[in-house]
């Protein structure tokens, strides 16, 4: 199930659904009546479990009308698992190609994150694009402290997800190795993710920074 959940989830279609689930819902919880502005902190949930019979059926998996937009707490809520075996997944694409969005419709409560930019962002309380530099090897050095515990399965976390570029086939497969981890691959075009830079009010250096991971990315 966990292939055809990371196929589905990555599909434009779901995508495409959701968002615009997220617009009509005017950015509002349906649960607690939350308003949240950063619709990648909104979830797209599916009222009907979406399971490998009826996750292939677009009746039930992009029906509108069977799913609920709520935020991440309620979504946390809804989905609180306990025990099985600690997955590992490796969430990689281009800047701006939605990976945080996509890692916040598979997590589930109890999951945690790898996100380098979040790290950037806790240690620093800047935006995530502004990184001063002398401070990186202080947040490098927590970086790798996580990834330790990822690659032991240290805790009693239930799934990891490691959220990164890795434009580079033979750096990503290797990741994946050293960590056992699958790698899921955050699908967009490279006129989607530069669209996405005004959109996203990112400073115009963000235009080199997608340009430069399509120009390095290899399948």
């Amino acid at each position: 199930m966990a292939d055809k959940r990371h196929a589905f989830y990555t599909s434009k279609a779901w995508r495409s659904l959701s968002y615009s689930l997220k617009v009509a819902a005017s950015g509002q919880c349906v649960r607690c009546g939350k308003t949240v502005l950063d619709f990648g902190q909104l979830i797209g949930h599916h009222m009907v479990e979406l399971t490998d019979d009826n996750i292939d059926d677009p009746n039930i998996s992009l029906d509108p009308g069977k799913i609920e937009i709520i935020c991440q707490t309620c979504h946390n809520l809804e989905h609180a698992r306990f025990g099985g075996k600690q997955q590992v997944y490796i969430v990689y694409g281009s800047p701006l190609s939605g990976k945080t969005t996509l890692v916040k419709d598979l997590m589930r409560h109890g999951d945690i994150v790898l996100d380098i930019d979040e790290i950037w962002r806790a240690i620093t309380y800047q935006l995530g694009y502004i990184k001063p530099d002398n401070v990186r090897f202080n947040i490098f050095k927590l970086r790798d402290a996580m990834l330790d515990q990822i690659k032991t399965r240290y805790g009693n976390w239930y799934n990891a997800y490691i959220v990164g570029g890795y434009p580079d086939k033979y750096d990503r497969e290797r990741a994946a190795q050293e960590l056992g981890a699958e790698l899921i691959y955050c699908d967009s075009t490279r006129a989607d993710c530069l669209d996405r830079v005004a959109l996203a009010g990112r400073p115009d250096r963000w235009i080199t920074y997608v340009n430069d991971w399509w120009d390095k990315y290899t399948t």
